[in-house]
């Protein structure tokens, strides 16, 4: 029983190194030179069919929509900012992906299509609270912010942990300017 627990264990420390490596590797969330939208009310559609990943993606919009930096706002596929899916495998077999659209100097420009990798959350047995935790995380990373801070205060250096009050400073940071 030990050893099929240390062997979860080092499959799920395995999996979210993958992901790190799918990104680029850590780095620091630095908002002084990232990306970002021209806007602070972000529209976004959930193409989930299902309920349950559904639910998971509501929950992670309205945990964003809480901390008042930025307003989210559901909207028709064709004017999303943010696309939200999931997939049975991701390509790259990293926990989510969100290629950003083009990038205009610093500036977002189109839709980003976010999406979570059921096959690796249900293999490690994530929870539910750890999937809506994913999921913030990956609406972070399509807003700007590098998706896999090494920084022990911010959410996406644990999918245990919700969103800290050093996210919420480096979106705020990132958005200052922005009207």
């Amino acid at each position: 029983m030990m050893k099929k627990t240390l062997i979860k264990q080092i499959s799920m420390i395995g999996a979210v190194v993958v992901g790190m490596l799918a990104f680029g590797g850590t780095t620091q969330a630095n908002a002084s030179s990232k990306f970002h939208f021209d806007h602070r009310t972000i529209t976004y559609h959930i193409d989930s069919t299902s309920k349950h990943y559904k639910g998971i993606w509501k929950d992670a919009i309205n945990e964003w929509n809480s901390k008042g930096v930025l307003k989210f706002k559901a909207s028709s596929k064709k004017k999303a900012d943010l696309r939200l899916d999931t997939r049975k495998n991701l390509k790259d077999n990293s926990i989510y992906t969100c290629p950003n659209p083009l990038v205009w100097g610093n500036i977002l420009s189109g839709t980003s299509r976010v999406k979570l990798n059921r096959s690796i959350m249900d293999k490690y047995e994530f929870t539910r609270n750890m999937k809506v935790n994913v999921a913030t995380s990956a609406i972070e990373m399509s807003l700007g912010l590098d998706g896999l801070d090494n920084n022990k205060k911010s959410h996406m250096y644990d999918f245990n942990l919700s969103i800290t009050s050093y996210d919420v400073a480096q979106l705020k940071k990132l958005y200052a300017h922005v009207k």
